[in-house]
């Protein structure tokens, strides 16, 4: 038996992992009703016709060879202007990098700055990637506090309290998965100062900036030019292209602190050749020539979160914050209420196992989920109805 690398003994994802018992279930014959994964093409979202007929067209035109390791150049221009368009901030295309999604960009990341017990200060509840690619690079997450209480906003005094001599930088992700917050200018300033107090860079993930809400997108990178930022985002949600496997990092550093890092990130990225190619023509596409598709999806989830929302508060032992962005609810469960159960891993098991409604246990988004699931509410308005049915027939029994 070969001995598996010490690094890959305590990985987990628990959105994919709870994903492979549902499928085992619909293998035995079981219905399975999906509120795990963010997908929005995986329900009644399409990714619109003319960027597919874009990549289409590419593929035809032959455009299916090896490009430009740090992404096509006409794609970094446009990501240029999209930036400044929308955000307001200056950049160079060659402050640009394409990248295979923002996974890939968290894992690059990673790799660009942490080594031996290097800390990475994250928000909890935090996305699990974050987590696991931190310590595969033998780094430390350490998570600050997103408060519940205060609608999830970020604990700063908690922030200032876990920076330590290791802490390499501060990462915001905005709008939030899983909680769905927005964070307010006022708590991007207070963090951009801590950044700048500590002579820290900025780890913004921003892939959910498009679907918001009644409250707006702040962007960090629009409110400083002197903390060293790296923003994160792409074209999975906002352009529904999930499986394109297609994002961005920028770098926004005029002071040039970050020179080191970006340049170990353009070697990482030369190593894996280059993102997809053809999906790079259809998201040119997509900037050149853009529609009205994210404001009509986001109208959508508008609504779905209102009736997921109103129907998981209704329910004994569950209480929730209403998100504003992204398409997360995070609810809190009280055991007790739910008397049967003292853990949220196994509440979403017997559910699953129950009813087909697949959940993500709160507890795999770090310290700070704990007590929590997550709910995905793409769905449409029927199908999330017959799903909170279930959900409430099950703990009436």
């Amino acid at each position: 038996m070969v001995k598996l690398a010490h690094r890959l003994i305590e990985f987990e994802y628990a959105i994919r992992d709870i994903a492979a018992i549902a499928d085992k279930l619909r293998a035995s014959g079981k219905k399975i009703y999906h509120l795990n994964i963010g997908d929005p093409v995986q329900v009644d979202f399409t990714t619109p016709v003319y960027i597919c007929q874009a990549m289409a067209d590419a593929a035809f035109s032959n455009k299916n060879f090896y490009v430009n390791s740090l992404g096509i150049p006409e794609l970094r221009e446009e990501i240029v202007n999209l930036e400044k368009r929308k955000n307001c901030i200056i950049m160079d295309p060659d402050d640009v990098l394409v990248m295979q999604g923002v996974s890939e960009a968290i894992l690059f990341i990673c790799a660009a700055m942490l080594e031996n017990g290097d800390e990475l200060l994250l928000p909890g509840p935090v996305y699990p990637p974050y987590i696991n690619f931190c310590k595969f690079f033998d780094g430390v997450p350490v998570e600050y506090k997103l408060d519940e209480e205060n609608d999830w906003n970020p604990d700063i005094d908690d922030i200032r309290k876990k920076i330590s001599e290791k802490t390499k930088a501060i990462v915001m992700n905005s709008p939030n998965n899983p909680t769905g917050v927005v964070y307010s200018r006022k708590h991007i300033q207070e963090i951009i100062d801590i950044a700048g107090e500590y002579d820290l860079p900025v780890i913004s993930d921003e892939i959910y900036d498009q679907i918001i809400y009644e409250t707006k997108y702040e962007c960090p990178a629009s409110m400083t030019n002197d903390v060293a930022l790296i923003g994160m985002n792409g074209f999975s949600k906002a352009h529904l292209a999930t499986g394109w496997r297609l994002g961005y990092v920028y770098f926004h550093d005029p002071q040039g602190k970050l020179n080191d890092i970006k340049e170990g990130i353009e070697k990482l990225a030369r190593t894996r050749l280059c993102a997809n190619s053809v999906s790079q023509f259809a998201a040119l596409e997509a900037l050149k020539n853009p529609k009205d598709y994210t404001n009509k999806m986001v109208e959508k989830l508008k609504g779905r979160r209102d009736i997921a929302h109103k129907r998981i508060t209704e329910l004994e032992g569950f209480s929730c914050v209403k998100p504003q962005g992204a398409f997360y609810l995070f609810p809190k469960l009280n055991f007790s209420v739910l008397k049967k159960w003292d853990n949220d891993k196994d509440f979403v098991l017997d559910l699953l196992k129950e009813t087909g409604v697949c959940l993500v246990h709160g507890s795999g988004f770090g310290s700070y989920g704990k007590d929590h699931v997550r709910i995905v509410y793409l769905g449409p308005p029927d199908f999330l109805s017959e799903v909170f049915d279930l959900i409430e027939d099950f703990l009436r029994k």
